[in-house]
């Protein structure tokens, strides 16, 4: 468990899991055009999901120093990042459960829009 692939992939599940329920109802407001007014609660998100990936990658950047690994720097970045990974895996789940979107050009549009969404949060969640 100390390899730098497997601590990527475990370092966003926690991050992940603090915003799960928030995404769904920004998924909602954004692709099935309900009003969204809760702007309160998903700052308190955006504040739980910076401090529990700040934890997670302190933890993870410490397990690779403390197994004297040179490659930390690299890691600690994608470990926070990788929560991006599940939020895009997120988003098939609710394009085929929850929404009624059929056809190759609202398929692009919402799987392009998503990974540009997972990106950024990506980088976000990594710096």
């Amino acid at each position: 468990f100390m390899e730098p692939a497997v601590i990527v992939c475990l370092g966003g599940i926690l991050p992940f899991g603090s915003i799960f329920i928030e995404m769904y109802f920004i998924f909602t407001s954004f692709w099935a055009y309900k009003i969204y007014y809760v702007y309160g609660f998903m700052m308190l998100v955006l504040v739980i999901l910076c401090i529990v990936t700040v934890c997670v990658t302190i933890v993870c950047t410490y397990f690779l120093l403390n197994a004297e690994d040179y490659r930390w720097q690299w890691t600690s970045f994608l470990s926070a990042a990788s929560t991006a990974i599940y939020v895009y895996m997120y988003s098939f789940y609710y394009y085929f459960f929850k929404t009624k979107m059929y056809g190759l050009f609202q398929t692009s549009f919402y799987f392009g829009y998503m990974a540009v969404f997972s990106t950024a949060l990506g980088i976000m969640c990594g710096k």
